[in-house]
């Protein structure tokens, strides 16, 4: 079963280059009352003027009685935070003996906020993947076909030869973590530069 201090630091290792993190420790929110042991994180994108806190609610639980208590932490917190941050509210739960189909169950539900819940004997790599925390590329040879974006990319490249000089430049864009906007304006005007296209 995962463990939150390992958690807390693959979060961090996670956010290194892409999210400033706020130690739990200073992370002013309230804590449930009993049933769960629990801490908050706070991240934030860097380099984003005007980025907002993402908050990670962690709830490590032994039963499923406790369930219960974390979404009231959760519906507590959520009541706490300024707007628009109440939309980037987060629970990764860790629930001792979960069945797969139960965790599942508990992930499509998203009142008062989006929750990750480990499966049983899921690696923490395998559990960051699935949340906001995911990896932005995979290691190794970046061709291979179990790198969607680079297969993607080589395909267009198979069906529009121009792409081929933009092929790197764009692949780094998709991967910057801005915006939508901003990633469509980059790809623009990498592609075309001071034309504007009709």
């Amino acid at each position: 079963m995962l463990k939150i201090q390992e958690m807390l630091e693959a979060i961090s290792n996670r956010a290194q280059g892409r999210y400033e993190v706020r130690d739990p420790v200073s992370v002013e929110l309230p804590l449930p009352s009993t049933g769960c042991t629990t801490v908050a994180v706070q991240l934030k994108r860097v380099n984003r003027e005007g980025a907002g806190w993402r908050t990670v609610l962690i709830a490590a639980l032994t039963d499923g009685e406790a369930i219960q208590e974390a979404f009231r932490w959760a519906a507590d917190v959520r009541d706490m935070l300024p707007e628009p941050q109440t939309a980037d509210l987060y629970m990764f739960m860790l629930i001792e003996g979960v069945a797969s189909e139960d965790a599942a169950r508990l992930e499509t539900d998203d009142r008062f906020c989006r929750k990750v819940v480990a499966r049983e004997g899921e690696k923490m790599d395998s559990f960051l993947d699935r949340s906001f925390l995911a990896s932005l590329s995979l290691p190794g040879d970046f061709d291979s076909i179990s790198d969607p974006l680079s297969a993607a990319l080589n395909a267009l490249v198979g069906a529009h030869s121009w792409v081929k000089p933009h092929q790197d430049n764009w692949r780094e864009l998709l991967l910057s973590g801005g915006s939508g906007a901003e990633i469509a304006e980059a790809l623009r005007s990498a592609a075309f530069g001071g034309e504007v296209e009709p």
